[in-house]
C-alpha cells in the first residue's frame, strides 16, 4: 500500500512548481505592469541587495509596476517573524510586513538594501509553501 500511495504522489512532486516558477506566473498575469520591467526582474535571482534599487528606480515611475511585483513576490503576507528571525530590525521590517503593500518611499529606506537578500529569502521561503498571487 505504501508503494503504491508513492507512485502516485510522484506526478504531483514532478509537477510542483518552484517559488520562481511561482513568481513568474503571478507576473505574467500583471496587465499594467511595465513589460521590460516584468522581463528584467521578475525572478528571484534577478533581484539583489546589489540591484534593488536600480530595480526601484527604474521600474518605481512605471505605473503600478513595482507594487504588483512586490505583491508576487511577497504574496501580501506579513514575513515579520521569518524575517526578524534572519536579523532584519527597524525601519526596514517594513518591507517584510508585505500585507500592507511595498513601501513607497523607499528612497527614505536605501539603508535597507543591505538586508534585501534576507528579506527575499523570506519571500521565496513563503512561495515555495504557498499558491502564487492571484488577485492581479
Amino acid at each position: 500500500m505504501y508503494r503504491f500511495a508513492v507512485l502516485l504522489a510522484l506526478p504531483l512532486l514532478a509537477s510542483a512548481a518552484t517559488p520562481n516558477e511561482k513568481l513568474k506566473q503571478c507576473c505574467a498575469t500583471l496587465k499594467d505592469a511595465d513589460k521590460e520591467c516584468v522581463d528584467r526582474f521578475c525572478d528571484f535571482n534577478a533581484i539583489s541587495q546589489a540591484n534593488i534599487l536600480n530595480f526601484m528606480s527604474t521600474c518605481g515611475e512605471r505605473g503600478p509596476t513595482v507594487g504588483q511585483m512586490w505583491d508576487c513576490a511577497s504574496l501580501r503576507h506579513n514575513h515579520e517573524s521569518c524575517c526578524k528571525a534572519k536579523g532584519v530590525s527597524g525601519d526596514c521590517l517594513k518591507y517584510c510586513t508585505a500585507h500592507k503593500g511595498a513601501p513607497a518611499d523607499y528612497l527614505n529606506y536605501a539603508f535597507c538594501t543591505e538586508n534585501f537578500n534576507e528579506i527575499r529569502d523570506c519571500f521565496h521561503e513563503h512561495l515555495d509553501k504557498n499558491e502564487p498571487f492571484k488577485k492581479l
